[in-house]
């Protein structure tokens, strides 16, 4: 297992090599890629696997004047990111793939799935419309203790499955992320969402190939999303 430095997208190109020297038997590589940018690199440089790009679902955006703090400040390449776009008089972008990028997955046979994020969506809106912390959040933010990469390949896994672009019980290399870029990687086991805690046929943490040593985590109400 590699352990990184510090979190970040610095990590992004060794993550990739890590996953092309991963298990031979694994057929899918699951990516979490808001832009498209980590998939389009993944899949340029790996070739012998099916690659999927999960993305966020329709309506979420940064919210540029609200990163000055959390992660948007301790990041070097999300802080020059953030600046870029208060340079270009950007408040809200997008969390969504570029179509540029699109149409570049599509000519590399990229999968792209875009949906709910199992243990995001609806409880997100009840921390920010009802102030309610659920059982969810608590899994959820468990999980960023060993990395926010290691909670969203999870669910970047769920959700794949979940729309039927990959089956259950498949061994699946996934990879995702400090809010951008890759810093994370795993060996999964699939399952849909509705499965999690099944006793045989549930999600299952295989083997953990890559992570930040030392894991930033985004504040509960993730000011910077809405």
């Amino acid at each position: 297992m590699k352990v990184f430095e510090r979190p970040g997208p610095v990590n992004t190109d060794e993550v990739i090599e890590i996953l092309k020297d991963a298990s031979l038997e694994v057929n899918y590589i699951v990516v979490a890629s808001i832009t498209g940018d980590s998939a389009l690199k993944i899949a340029e440089r790996i070739k012998n696997k099916k690659i999927v790009c999960v993305t966020c679902p329709q309506g979420m955006y940064w919210e540029v004047n609200e990163m000055g703090k959390d992660l948007f400040a301790e990041i070097p390449e999300l802080k020059k990111r953030r600046d870029e776009w208060i340079k270009k008089g950007l408040k809200r972008v997008p969390m969504n793939i570029t179509e540029e990028n699109m149409s570049k997955l599509n000519e590399l046979n990229v999968e792209v799935v875009r949906g709910t994020i199992p243990l995001f969506g609806p409880t997100f809106s009840m921390r920010l419309h009802l102030q309610k912390i659920t059982s969810i959040d608590v899994m959820a933010k468990t999980l960023e203790l060993i990395s926010p990469g290691t909670l969203v390949s999870m669910e970047s896994v769920l959700m794949t499955t979940d729309a039927g672009v990959i089956p259950e019980n498949e061994l699946v290399l996934a990879c995702a992320g400090t809010e951008m870029g890759l810093d994370t990687a795993w060996i999964l086991k699939s399952c849909a969402s509705a499965n999690i805690f099944h006793p045989s046929k549930g999600f299952r943490f295989v083997e953990l190939l890559a992570k930040p040593g030392i894991a930033l985590n985004p504040d509960i109400n993730i000011e910077y999303l809405r």
